[in-house]
This record gives C-alpha cells, sequence and structure tokens, in this order.
C-alpha cells in the first residue's frame, strides 16, 4: 500500500509566501493612510485647541496676541545663573537680532513674548507660562506627522549663531498669522479685523526643511518663549511639503499629504491645498483682503 506523504512542495509554499507578499504590499498603503488619517484629525484637534486659547485671550485682553519682540530689557537666566540676551545672529544675511522674552500675564501692547507664549493660560499652561520654563509646553503645539525629535540647547551652525543661555526651550510646528499677530508693542483689536473672525487665520503649519530646522537650531526655528522671532509667525503665500531645500523662509507647510492645518480667528480649522491660490491665500492672511472663498476648494 502507497501512503501520499502530507505536507507542501516548494512550489506550494513559493505560491502561498507570493500571495501573502502582495496582500502586505496591499494593505501597508492602507495602514499608513490609516496612521496619517489620526495624524491629521490629532493636528486639527490641537489646532482647535490652539484656536480656543485665542479666543480666550481676546475675550479677556480685548486684543489678539501680538508676537512680541525685545524692549531692550528683557532676559533670561542662563545655565550659570547669569542673566542675559537671547537673540540670533543670522550669517546668511550677517545680522543680529535680539529677541522678547515672555512676560507673564503681560497686557498685549506690553507682552514681549511671542504670540504661543502669551496663550499657553489659555490652553492649561499656567505653571510655564508664570515661570517662563517652557521646556515642556511643547506637545501641543507639535504636529504629530512631522518627524522632529525633542529641543536640545542650539549650537552655532552654518546658518546662525545663537543665544540661548544655554538651555532646551519648546518649539512650535504652528507659526501664528504675522499680518495680524504684530510686533511689540503693537497689538490688534477684533474690529480691526475687517474681514471677520471666521474668514481670517489666526495660524497654520509653517514650512520645515530637516535639514535646517534641526533639534540644535533656531534658525527660523525660534522657540515659544520668545518674541518678535519668525520662528513663530509666518507672512508668506506658499504651501511647502516638509523635506530639504525647499522655500522656508515666510512660508507654510507640513507632512500632511496635499497640504497644511490652518485654524482661523473663530476657532475653526482644516487642511489647506497645496493647490490654492496664493492670491486666496493671501486674502484669508489679510484682516482687510474681503476674501470670502473657500479655502478647501
Amino acid at each position: 500500500m502507497m501512503y501520499r506523504r502530507s505536507g507542501f512542495t516548494l512550489i506550494e509554499l513559493l505560491v502561498v509566501i507570493s500571495i501573502v507578499t502582495v496582500l502586505i504590499s496591499l494593505l501597508a498603503p492602507a495602514t499608513q493612510s490609516a496612521r496619517e488619517a489620526a495624524r491629521r484629525a490629532q493636528c486639527l484637534s490641537q489646532s482647535r485647541q490652539l484656536g480656543l486659547g485665542i479666543q480666550m485671550h481676546i475675550d479677556r485682553m480685548k486684543y489678539l496676541p501680538g508676537n512680541g519682540g525685545d524692549d531692550g530689557e528683557s532676559r533670561i537666566k542662563n545655565t550659570d545663573g547669569e542673566m542675559v540676551r537671547v537673540g540670533t545672529f543670522d550669517r546668511q544675511i550677517d545680522q543680529r537680532f535680539w529677541w522678547g522674552v515672555g512676560i507673564p500675564f503681560a497686557h498685549p501692547t506690553k507682552q514681549t513674548g511671542s504670540w504661543a507664549y502669551a496663550i499657553l493660560p489659555m490652553v492649561e499652561q499656567v505653571e510655564s507660562h508664570q515661570s517662563i520654563r517652557v521646556e515642556n509646553a511643547g506637545p501641543l503645539f507639535r504636529c504629530p506627522s512631522r518627524s522632529r525629535g525633542e529641543p536640545l540647547p542650539p549650537v552655532d551652525d552654518e546658518n546662525g549663531e545663537y543665544d540661548a543661555g544655554g538651555r532646551a526651550w519648546a518649539k512650535t510646528d504652528y507659526a501664528g498669522n504675522g499680518m495680524i499677530m504684530l510686533n511689540y508693542p503693537e497689538a490688534l483689536r477684533p474690529t480691526h479685523i475687517i474681514d471677520g473672525l471666521s474668514q481670517t487665520i489666526a495660524f497654520g503649519e509653517k514650512a520645515f526643511d530637516p535639514l535646517v530646522q534641526t533639534e540644535t537650531s533656531w534658525y527660523w526655528d525660534e522657540p515659544i518663549f520668545t518674541g518678535g522671532s519668525r520662528g513663530t509667525v509666518r507672512d508668506g503665500v506658499l504651501i511647502q511639503p516638509d523635506q530639504p531645500e525647499i522655500e522656508y523662509k515666510h512660508n507654510w507647510g507640513s507632512s500632511h499629504p496635499g497640504g497644511a492645518v490652518f485654524a482661523r480667528l473663530d476657532g475653526s480649522a482644516d487642511l489647506v491645498s497645496r493647490q490654492i491660490d496664493w492670491l486666496v491665500l493671501r486674502g484669508l492672511l489679510s484682516p482687510a483682503g474681503r476674501e470670502t472663498e473657500k479655502s478647501n476648494e
């Protein structure tokens, strides 16, 4: 009597492996897409929380938060306990900039810290605001889709020299609208927003070059507590993907496919397409651009 040997032949095994490989290749993009959708949803949620913080700031202060700036007296305590100025020497244009340092609970026309620092009490970060220790205020200000490491004490590089007191400070992936978040000592009232709060961008995700905006660099990426810097506001009309050699100065961008998240002054937030007409984006940034077209069309 002959017995049939059980088990797979080599050919059958290769066929099964091929089928499994094909299934994995089909499922991987769907899995990645689902994960990105979840990250984008979280980014939108964070933007709405920050937008609510801006609304609370307006309600309490009767002003929009400004972007702060140096008043000539701004200082932080360095790691040696000495009071020092905070600044960036831009090697690309051979110019030094001194930044403001956040003042706890200051009036908007007296606030020398950025808009992000100004709204910390409104987003449950009172301790960080009051102590000006904003190393840990970062999670709400960081997009989960962006590959960004924890900030480290800045190190001078080919782009700039950084006076930071030897400390690591939390940064923000969301930049304020530089057309309405003005530098110290200016600040706008809601009545200055002629287009209306629902038609004016409050902030959005800023352009990011991973080879420039590194963990140890402040170049166009100064931290939350500084005022007057370009690390916390943008006013350009391009929305860029996160990648090397992009036009990051002044512009917006993200790791999300197709666009970047923006929040408006009424607290709403949505993903704005990279293909948006620059005139439409300019109108949404302007407080009096009289632009009413939908940003995601």
